[in-house]
């Protein structure tokens, strides 16, 4: 998935809220989708770091709900060494 810059998601820090947007997700509907907590997505979004440290089945569930690859959604450079 490419993430344009849509003035929807301008100013969006979050990669996952950007995608789920994009995709036309509701934190609602991607939770009932991918069966990940709306409460951890709504965490994960407020703060990126923290899908960072989330289980790897919990990426890949949203990932897959998403549409995208892993690396859509995390933040890479700023994954603990």
């Amino acid at each position: 998935m490419i993430l344009y810059e849509d003035p929807k998601i301008r100013g969006i820090e979050s990669k996952l809220k950007k995608a789920r947007i994009i995709q036309g997700f509701t934190q609602e509907s991607l939770s009932e989708l991918s069966g990940v907590n709306i409460k951890s997505i709504a965490s994960y979004e407020q703060n990126p770091v923290k899908l960072n440290a989330a289980s790897v089945s919990t990426v890949i569930k949203l990932a897959d709900s998403l549409g995208c690859e892993i690396e859509d959604i995390i933040n890479k450079e700023k994954l603990d060494n």
